[in-house]
């Protein structure tokens, strides 16, 4: 378990607010945040790099792993493996030794090692390795000592995107098989959402928002977090209750034994319907680009939504392509599979229907 509450730390003049969280015993939690935001500062707290000017943090301790306050216990006592963005490394020893530095035993070292794929790099000199071969290093030497905690500063940033994902399995792999409780920095929301079962959202040195990656990025508190995690429509408006007991998409709003009610959202020209449990008034919808489907005829689903638009930019990222609808004056992001919009052939002032389910507007 990693247990941190009301954390205060310093970097300069940057500092770590009452930063609380916890990530339970033998769980993979993210941070994410943008660059500045706190969590290299976060991780040095926890490991005792970088002294904690309050609150308290909670760590398995000892041959037994007992979870206990590690204040007063140094760096080197606390079962931590780390791993710093840039893989430092020890330049005057081998491949072979920094890999074994502080390892369990020579089973785990050549274990780790292999696992990762650093024990093809033994021959190497450190020195003329690449930044994803000390990476790869670094990673081994962290895994060798079987810690009952890895922090992970960013690990797999050097790597080409397919030694990324090969090796990003393995780590999860060994996370679950030596039963480790691991806290990852990441700037990758889908490498979030892959390999996180908790995820802690830090901007400014605050946490704004902790849980499971899947209820951040789909329910997220407010409209900057939303924006801050990437969302394309994010729209301000008036929530109002509907009085229609039933939403055509087959959500029912009296449930008696759900609080959530079926809503009318007004956002400028354009009213959206949402499930959901807000007051009325004033709030925010969150429309995530990819549960937004593109036709070129009214869609005969039961989507709820359903719009007519122009198609003003269209903009391919390798498998994705992004969309911007103007519908009434408001853009509208989709996103779908460069596939799809070539069999389509979308292309700027394409005539379009958009559409989306009620269960796919978040309001906050």
């Amino acid at each position: 378990m990693i247990a941190v509450e009301g954390l205060l730390a310093r970097a300069g003049t940057f500092e770590l607010c009452d930063v609380s969280f916890t990530i339970p015993s033998g769980k993979y939690g993210v941070v994410i945040g943008a660059a500045g935001s706190g969590k290299t500062t976060l991780l040095e707290t926890i490991a005792g790099v970088r002294p904690r000017r309050g609150g308290s943090i909670s760590l398995p301790v000892g041959s037994n792993g007992t979870v206990r306050n590690v204040d007063g216990i140094p760096p080197e006592d606390r079962g931590i493996g780390f791993v710093y963005q840039h893989g430092y490394l020890f330049p005057h020893l081998s491949v072979e030794e920094n890999v074994a530095y502080g390892a369990r035993d020579t089973e785990s070292a050549m274990q780790a090692a292999s696992r990762v794929g650093a024990d093809a790099l033994y021959a190497r000199d450190i020195r003329g390795l690449s930044g994803g071969e000390r990476q790869l290093v670094a990673i081994a030497r962290a895994l060798a000592k079987r810690p009952g905690v890895l922090l992970l500063d960013e690990p797999f940033s050097a790597l080409d995107p397919r030694r990324r994902a090969l090796v990003r399995r393995e780590v999860r792999a060994l996370h679950r098989e030596w039963g480790m409780t691991t806290l990852q920095v990441t700037h990758d929301f889908t490498e979030a959402g892959l390999l996180g079962d908790v995820a802690v959202l830090l901007d400014k040195g605050h946490v704004l928002q902790a849980g499971p990656p899947e209820q951040i990025f789909r329910r997220p508190a407010s409209p900057y977090i939303a924006e801050l995690l990437g969302a394309e429509n994010v729209f301000a408006g008036v929530v109002q209750m509907v009085s229609e007991s039933q939403l055509s998409d087959g959500e029912t709003r009296d449930d008696p034994v759900s609080p959530h009610r079926a809503i009318e959202f007004r956002t400028g020209p354009l009213t959206i319907y949402a499930i959901g449990d807000n007051p009325d008034g004033a709030g925010y919808a969150v429309i995530r680009a990819e549960e937004v489907l593109v036709s070129l005829e009214p869609h005969s689903s039961s989507a709820r939504n359903q719009f007519r638009g122009e198609i003003t930019e269209v903009a391919q990222l390798g498998a994705l392509t992004r969309v911007t609808i103007d519908i009434a004056g408001i853009p509208l992001v989709a996103a779908l599979t460069t596939r799809s919009a070539h069999e389509l052939k979308l292309g700027r002032g394409s005539d379009v229907y958009a559409s989306f389910k009620a269960m796919a507007v978040h309001l906050c």
